[in-house]
């Protein structure tokens, strides 16, 4: 049959079968017009003209229905597809053209291997980096960079359990079913919900900003829509965009929340609005766009050296506003005090990074954590594996602890560790400020745990000595010229003086200065701007008045400050060099027979009979029996020796005192059997401390009935010493105390002997 005008065939291009006049079909025709370049298509392998894809028209055709997918995917075991056979009529373009639909059992099996090399690829996909990491719940973003977010991010985010996304779930289902859409839309409208659910993860915020779901790749209003159904999305408006937390596009300097107006500083806004609006490319850092002044942008212009070959690198530089904050400019809340609760499903300690370290160093306020965590129970929180293992083994290391005081330490570190997780190491700061907000919580056993795990960062300022910091604490009380001189004098105490002398502890220079504060106080007061006005006058009334042991003790004070001043050349003259300053008065008194006769009797722990006996009857002063040594404790040989700085006192205990000191080793041992510290007198604190504590003083004072204390009875035995004997010499070989002190005793003994009788 001759072929003519209007004849049945195929196209020579495309291969399609209609009623053509040519020898191609008019789509073809089109295609070629517009893409003259032939060569083979990569597809189909066919010669024909290829488009700016590479591909000929029916390539083109096929992957822009979808209908090629596999092969648009670029695997590399999908080989050149055959082309599907295509119908069309006279006049009708062959991008008009529908392709003959496939049997239902090819489509099912043409479906599952699409499915099967998909699971391939994001499995494949799985094992890369992992994208959008979850930060710090509750952290404000220091800076607001832009993302770059594809459909690979949201199949990178496939497995991962999202915060919020059960309800967002819920959510989608009810709005596909109202607007019956189809179930591709459904999976991905929710690839994008997933998407914006990482990224208020990614920013550590409790609902999803409407601004971050301007960075979807797609189906953003969609997303917006589903989100506020779920309660997930706050809404914000451009005017509150514009105030956001974001850095400055000139100067990159991060501009804290409602402190600027647009995209650029104050600063870069003048240096716009000013002559120098010539945009341009910076010498010094590079940069692009930038108005310029002699080629440099606004910060580099204070840096004039161009010598670099390569740009410089700018510091970070933060914006603050100038004047008064305003606290509704600066984003505070407007209800002080009420927290927005934190969702049940969040755990804030998976949202630290393992060794990545504070930009700053700021004083956490722990009293939100608690008003958040109010009405939770400790043991409930949520916590890592690591942190719960962690938390265990504090548990069993203090498993023999009886009492509250475990529980204490235990929640403290539990709170801990569901807060900032166990990543990284806790600041000591932040465990004391913790503890000091409840009773229920505790610090010191938590700190020493944690410094023994190597996880824990000291605050110098918490292990500055007591003493030493009540004294800056005085000095800080104090007119300026008259600290300086008074920390000259204390100096010179601790043997940073012109002259070398033996340094004095921390707790006696705080005697000499609480002695000397009322007096320092009241000369301030009065006006007085330097010691160098002190007179002989001023000296005379601060004495006036007093007697004994308080008139005694600041004039020694006194003496001691004029004379380091003198040295120091503060003052012109010691005005209390020849300031008499007295004896000791009064004598030692016994105490009542019948008191003494029961204390052993009322005492009933191991520990206050053996500090009774000490006491009673070798004469050792409490200072010394609370920080008496287990390893000087001889029982084989009946010894036990006091260390008094250089010198050994040795007692040798008679049958009670030996009872008692075997009996308080037993009962030690079985009630402490893991404790080190080396003290011979430890408590349920002391015991178990790694720091190894003596006994505090005020403990000691509790084991005696009120209006008794462990010098009087120190006292007593001495005393009665000397009525027996008279000896001075057997009382320093029998007490180890110094000869001043064994003539006092002897004097108060037989008054007679001496040359003055008392009063």
């Amino acid at each position: 049959m001759a072929r003519g005008k209007g004849t049945a065939r195929s196209c020579s291009l495309c291969l399609g079968w209609s009623v053509l006049t040519a020898r191609a079909c008019s789509g073809c025709e089109k295609f070629a017009r517009a893409h003259p370049v032939r060569g083979t298509c990569p597809r189909c392998q066919h010669d024909a003209h290829l488009g700016s894809d590479g591909l000929c028209k029916p390539c083109l055709q096929a992957i822009r229905a979808e209908d090629d997918a596999e092969w648009a995917l670029g695997i590399p075991e999908a080989g050149p597809r055959a082309l599907q056979l295509t119908v069309g009529t006279h006049r009708h373009y062959a991008t008009q053209a529908n392709p003959i639909v496939l049997s239902r059992s090819g489509g099912r099996g043409v479906s599952a291997g699409w499915k099967r090399r998909l699971n391939r690829q994001r499995a494949m996909e799985r094992n890369q980096p992992a994208v959008l990491e979850p930060q710090v719940w509750g952290q404000l973003p220091l800076f607001a960079l832009p993302r770059t977010l594809t459909r690979d991010t949201a199949r990178a985010l496939a497995g991962r359990r999202l915060s919020g996304w059960d309800r967002a779930e819920t959510v989608l289902l009810t709005l596909t079913a109202e607007r019956r859409m189809s179930k591709a839309w459904r999976c991905w409208v929710a690839e994008m919900v997933r998407l914006a659910l990482a990224l208020r993860e990614a920013d550590g915020a409790e609902l999803t900003c409407e601004r971050l779901l301007r960075e979807l790749p797609k189906s953003g209003d969609v997303v917006c829509v589903v989100l506020l159904g779920a309660g997930l999305l706050v809404s914000e408006s451009v005017s509150d965009l514009r105030l956001a937390s974001r850095s400055c596009g000139d100067c990159h300097a991060w501009m804290p929340e409602r402190s600027h107006a647009g995209f650029r500083c104050g600063s870069c806004r003048e240096w716009r609005m000013s002559r120098h609006r010539q945009p341009g490319q910076c010498v010094r850092c590079g940069g692009d766009g930038l108005a310029l002044s002699a080629g440099h942008c606004r910060a580099c212009h204070p840096y004039r050296d161009d010598s670099r070959s390569t740009p410089a690198a700018t510091q970070l530089v933060i914006d603050l506003p100038v004047g008064p904050i305003d606290p509704a400019d600066a984003g505070l809340p407007p209800q002080a005090g009420k927290y927005l609760p934190a969702p049940e499903d969040v755990t804030p300690a998976t949202t630290l990074g393992a060794g990545q370290d504070a930009l700053f160093t700021m004083r956490r306020d722990w009293s939100p954590v608690l008003a958040r965590l109010q009405g939770r129970l400790w043991a409930d929180l949520p916590l890592t594996e690591a942190a719960t293992a962690l938390v265990d083994d504090f548990a069993a290391q203090r498993r023999d602890q009886e009492g509250t005081g475990s529980n204490k330490n235990i929640r403290t570190l539990t709170i801990l560790g569901y807060w900032l997780g166990v990543e990284n190491a806790f600041h000591e700061r932040d465990v004391h400020d913790l503890a000091g907000l409840d009773t229920h919580l505790a610090a010191k056993p938590v700190c020493q745990f944690l410094r023994a795990r190597g996880m824990l960062v000291d605050d110098p300022g918490l292990h500055q000595d007591r003493d030493l910091a009540w004294i800056g604490r005085v000095l800080a009380t104090l007119p300026q010229p008259v600290a300086e001189e008074v920390g000259a004098w204390v100096q010179a105490l601790r043997g940073q003086g012109p002259r070398e002398n033996e340094p004095r502890s921390w707790e006696g220079i705080r005697r000499y200065l609480s002695t000397l504060r009322p007096v320092l106080t009241a000369w301030t007061a009065t006006g007085m701007t330097t010691l160098r006005e002190v007179t002989a006058d001023h000296i005379q009334d601060t004495l006036d008045g007093l007697e004994g042991t308080v008139r005694r003790q600041r004039a020694t004070a006194l003496r001691s400050l004029f004379r380091a001043l003198k040295r120091e050349r503060l003052v012109f003259r010691d005005l209390v060099r020849h300031l008499p300053v007295g004896d000791l008065t009064g004598i030692p008194r016994p105490v009542p027979s019948d008191v003494l006769a029961g204390l052993l009797d009322q005492a009933t722990t191991p520990f206050a009979r053996l500090s009774i006996a000490l006491a009673a009857i070798h004469a050792v002063p409490s200072a010394e029996i609370r920080t008496a040594l287990t390893a000087d404790l001889n029982l084989a040989r009946g010894t036990l020796e006091l260390r008094r700085g250089l010198r050994r006192h040795t007692l040798y205990l008679e049958e009670l005192t030996y009872s008692l000191a075997a009996d308080w080793l037993t009962y030690r041992h079985q009630r402490w059997p893991t404790s080190t510290n080396p003290h011979l007198l430890v408590t349920q604190k002391t015991a178990p401390d790694p720091d190894y504590p003596a006994v505090h003083r005020i403990t000691m004072q509790k084991v005696l009935p009120k209006g008794q204390t462990l010098d009087r009875l120190r006292q007593d035995r001495i005393l009665d010493e000397a009525f027996t004997t008279g000896d001075p010499l057997k009382l320093i070989r029998l007490f180890g105390i110094t000869e001043q002190t064994a003539m006092r005793y002897v004097a108060a003994a037989y008054p007679e002997r001496t040359a003055r009788l008392p009063r």
